[in-house]
């Protein structure tokens, strides 16, 4: 029998932009996107950390992260 001891998931979000915005708004936009996805995890109590933010050349946001996966206990990952 195997169990998992523990879990994670390494993920790169990029907030994609529309088209129907200026570029600054579009911008602040995809930043204010990016700050809501994280106060959702922290919420909902998930255990994550941020490995790395930045701005892509066209102005959308993207996050790297480590986050748990389901309920998995996440070990030395976090």
């Amino acid at each position: 029998m195997k169990r998992i001891q523990s879990a994670m998931l390494q993920q790169t979000l990029k907030f994609v932009l529309s088209d129907k915005l200026s570029h600054s708004e579009v911008v602040e936009f995809s930043a204010k996107e990016a700050d809501a996805y994280i106060r959702q995890l922290e919420s909902r109590g998930q255990k994550f950390i941020i490995l790395g933010r930045r701005t892509d050349t066209d102005g959308a946001s993207i996050i790297e992260i480590r986050k748990q996966y389901n309920t998995a206990p996440t070990g030395d990952y976090i």
